[in-house]
């Protein structure tokens, strides 16, 4: 396709049109320093659009694969504060005094997109086509997937928010891949719903990966954070940073889509804090969810959820025993007068005497049964310790819903060393290998427990795991007669081809004499085996004669008197 006509804002055809009709990019609007200019190359293949998004890290631009002819995206190492370029080369030049601190960070930012390109198989990321170091800075090229952020998503519903049953569709898959990235030592520090995308089949991806330095106040950076989602930690630094701060980003969006607005900011939280999930959302949120987000959304790290997995075991909880509801006491005014009191005969006083001892009996027996209430009420919806109770002391068994971790499911394409890594909490994992022509190396054929199945921790799992096509070694059958060659072949699981070709007679027919591919080599079990052998030989004059096809042959005196 030729580049003139091309949008450099979405990469779709302009067919002469000064204004794209798809995303209204005007054909002339110039590309701002100290941005890549529009339809610049990069590694002689990817051509750059229209900055999309940028902080005090790098830039994303829209992007277009000239070999596989399809837009991705660009994301270009651009610390403002370190370098700098002209408007007549893509050349990042390095400001004077910085070049040891663009080398560091340029090295995380290599090192965080390496690993993120090793984990191109999770659902919930957009996988890494490309990393090229090239104008003295880096760049790394992603899929492209036509989609909405969360936050024009949620804008454009009807409500502004989601049920839970939604909800949970679009995040628990985004968790995994979460769990995942934590896993691989990588951890987000923006996750909000600008950084979450919707695709047009409907799965939620997280995106907007920096480096760390660019989402922490006090760094060589400038911090971008994002109040109501971004925890105490990254504002101050006496706070340790960790997985739990993206712990705190994600339960901030479950919350907003829930509840329709941003959670309150994390610094003006710590002076009063005031988050609450107002009445009438918190009747259609289910108790365990609430529990979670509250878990989640602590301000101090120390009393937060502190890992993926257990926010997403405390948001999959299907608690059995659910208090429907509580018919809460309303608290006495503060100035109501006393009754006035009345003078007493003995009878009296002795009457009065005996109501108040049982009065007193009767507050004490009420109050031990709501506190003994209370308290189980706390075991059941704000503790892991299993519920006992005097008629039954039998500990209640934690349940959950099954996933689906086959691969190419909706859900999730994980190896299963990562179901193993997020599950073993879990189940009782034991893993059963089989070849597979359809299913890669490592990947999930199938499970023993269906999706969506309600089952109790620690039971036992069976993951069927492709070990990937199998190759076999081909047997050697040169010299062979045909027909023991295909047996032999075929037993070692090959389909067979057989090529005869012309013998001078100077070869025994029906002898194997090649085999393509070679013997010996490796090749997929159930593809075909070439085997060429020799036909028979011609038959001689003699023969002919003998057996009544031809007569004697002509001389060459003969062939001259026929002219």
């Amino acid at each position: 396709m030729n580049i003139d006509n091309l949008c450099m804002g979405c990469m779709n055809e302009l067919f002469g049109e000064e204004k794209c009709p798809n995303c209204g990019f005007y054909v002339n609007t110039p590309q701002i320093l100290p941005y890549l200019q529009l339809k610049s190359q990069i590694g002689d293949r990817y051509i750059i659009g229209k900055m999309l998004n940028a902080n005090s890290e790098g830039a994303t631009y829209m992007g277009y694969d000239s070999v596989r002819q399809s837009p991705v995206t660009v994301r270009e190492f651009l610390p403002e504060r370190f370098a700098e370029r002209t408007v007549d080369s893509p050349m990042l030049f390095v400001k004077a005094g910085c070049e040891s601190l663009f080398e560091k960070y340029l090295g995380k930012f290599l090192d965080m997109w390496r690993k993120l390109a090793r984990l191109r198989g999770l659902s919930a990321l957009i996988p890494v086509v490309d990393i090229i170091e090239e104008n003295n800075t880096a760049y790394v090229i992603t899929e492209y997937v036509d989609s909405i952020t969360l936050r024009e998503f949620l804008l454009k519903s009807q409500t502004g928010y989601l049920n839970w049953s939604k909800a949970k569709v679009l995040f628990m898959p985004v968790l995994s891949t979460l769990s995942s990235i934590h896993d691989a030592g990588i951890i987000h520090g923006g996750i909000n719903p600008d950084n979450l995308l919707i695709g047009r089949d409907g799965k939620l991806r997280l995106t907007g990966f920096s480096i760390n330095e660019a989402h922490l106040e006090g760094s060589d950076l400038t911090p971008e954070l994002f109040d109501g989602y971004t925890p105490i930690e990254q504002y101050r630094y006496e706070y340790n940073f960790g997985i739990w701060s993206d712990i705190y980003s994600f339960s901030a969006v479950i919350y907003r889509s829930l509840v329709g607005t941003v959670p309150q900011d994390a610094v003006s939280r710590a002076v009063n804090d005031q988050l609450i999930i107002p009445a009438r959302y918190a009747e259609i949120i289910p108790i365990y969810v609430i529990n979670a987000l509250m878990n989640g959304l602590q301000i101090e790290p120390n009393d937060r959820t502190l890992d993926a997995e257990t926010l997403r075991e405390e948001l999959s909880a299907t608690p059995s025993n659910v208090i429907s509801s509580f018919s809460g006491s309303s608290v006495p005014p503060k100035n109501v007068s006393a009754p006035s009191s009345q003078p007493k005969t003995q009878d009296n006083q002795e009457s009065s005497a005996a109501k108040i001892v049982l009065i007193t009996f009767l507050v004490i027996l009420i109050t031990g049964l709501l506190a003994f209430a209370g308290y189980l009420a706390y075991e059941h919806f704000f503790t892991d310790k299993p519920v006992q109770t005097p008629e039954n002391s039998v500990e209640e068994v934690k349940t959950f819903v099954v996933e689906d971790f086959r691969y190419g499911t909706a859900s999730q394409n994980l190896t299963y060393n990562q179901i193993l890594n997020s599950q073993q909490k879990r189940f009782n994992i034991t893993i059963k290998e089989v070849y597979s022509k359809d299913v890669p190396k490592d990947y999930v054929i199938e499970q023993s427990i269906a999706p969506n199945e309600v089952v109790p921790y620690g039971t036992e799992l069976v993951l069927t795991v492709s070990k990937g096509k199998e190759y076999v070694s081909i047997p050697n059958v040169m010299d062979y007669n045909v027909d023991n060659a295909v047996s032999a072949l075929e037993s070692a699981g090959f389909k067979v081809s057989v090529i005869e070709d012309e013998n001078d007679g100077t070869h025994t027919a029906d002898s194997v004499y090649q085999i393509t591919p070679e013997a010996g080599e490796k090749a997929e079990k159930g593809s075909t085996v070439c085997i060429h052998i020799y036909g028979k030989p011609p038959e001689t004059s003699t023969e002919k004669q003998e057996s009544g096809l031809v007569g004697r042959l002509p001389s060459i005196s003969d062939l001259l008197s026929r002219n």
